[in-house]
């Protein structure tokens, strides 16, 4: 059987979402577990890569097991082995065939940035303070231009291999306040490597005053590779959730009953 998994995790610590040879990964961390959870190795299917630093409360995992374990015991047992920096927050029986990366319909982050006079204490590790204050509203204008089918390659990383498709459907793009706090939410189909935080450096530099909101669509329309060079810090980063077609419980796509 397949199994689905919902994970959140603080990635202040962690050296990003996928198993690398050095450094401690979320896909890493969630293999231990599985080994001990069912004495086998298990290689887990993660939705979203994420970097270093970056957080989530919605990322998707799924592995294939055959247990006649009840899916708050998988839930519970994986907590138990899991650090303390990862966490399941629920598991469900998912179609043989889902597949967590190409299945996903949607992936939302949102990035939190405090501008007050003082850098924050108590939520340093996730909100990205800045030296403002900084204008929302200009910075929600700008990110308009984001919406859309667009060739996302100005807002593209490194990592971004050559010759790949760099055209995403940006669904959502929006900045909100509350106080101190300035929070930027994307929703999409997918993203580009760095694509989140260069479009939020974007939008940082826009309400500071330092870029006028009309370069956003420039930088869409020129489609160079990075050009788009400001990079916000990984900390304010959140993947707060990945929607599937027939989802159920948590996002996650059911089974269809026999």
């Amino acid at each position: 059987m397949r199994i689905g998994l919902v994970i959140e995790y603080d990635g202040t610590e962690l050296s990003g979402s996928q198993l690398q040879a050095n450094g401690r990964t979320v896909q890493g961390e969630i293999e231990k577990a599985l080994a001990a959870l069912f004495q086998a190795r298990i290689r887990p299917r993660m939705a979203s890569r994420t970097d270093a630093g970056v957080h989530a409360r919605g990322q998707v995992a799924a592995f294939d097991i055959e247990t006649k374990l009840g899916m708050v015991t998988v839930r519970d047992a994986l907590n138990h082995y899991l650090p303390e920096d990862i966490g399941v927050r629920h598991a469900a029986a998912v179609p043989e065939g889902f597949d967590p990366r190409r299945h996903a319909i949607c992936r939302e982050y949102e990035y939190t940035i405090n501008d007050g006079p003082v850098a924050p204490r108590l939520n340093r590790q996730v909100e990205a303070w800045v030296r403002g204050p900084l204008d929302e509203q200009s910075m929600a204008e700008a990110a308009r231009e984001f919406v859309g089918v667009h060739d996302f390659a100005a807002f593209s990383g490194g990592a971004t291999p050559d010759g790949t498709s760099t055209v995403r459907r940006m669904e959502y793009a929006g900045v909100t306040r509350d106080g101190e706090r300035v929070r930027v939410t994307f929703r999409a189909n997918a993203f580009l490597n760095q694509q989140a935080r260069r479009m939020v450096g974007t939008l940082i530099e826009v309400g500071s005053s330092a870029l006028a909101p009309a370069n956003v669509k420039r930088l869409i329309d020129q489609a160079a590779k990075g050009a788009a060079q400001s990079v916000a810090l990984p900390h304010g980063l959140c993947l707060s959730r990945i929607e599937y077609r027939d989802a159920g419980p948590f996002g996650l796509p059911v089974v269809a009953e026999a």
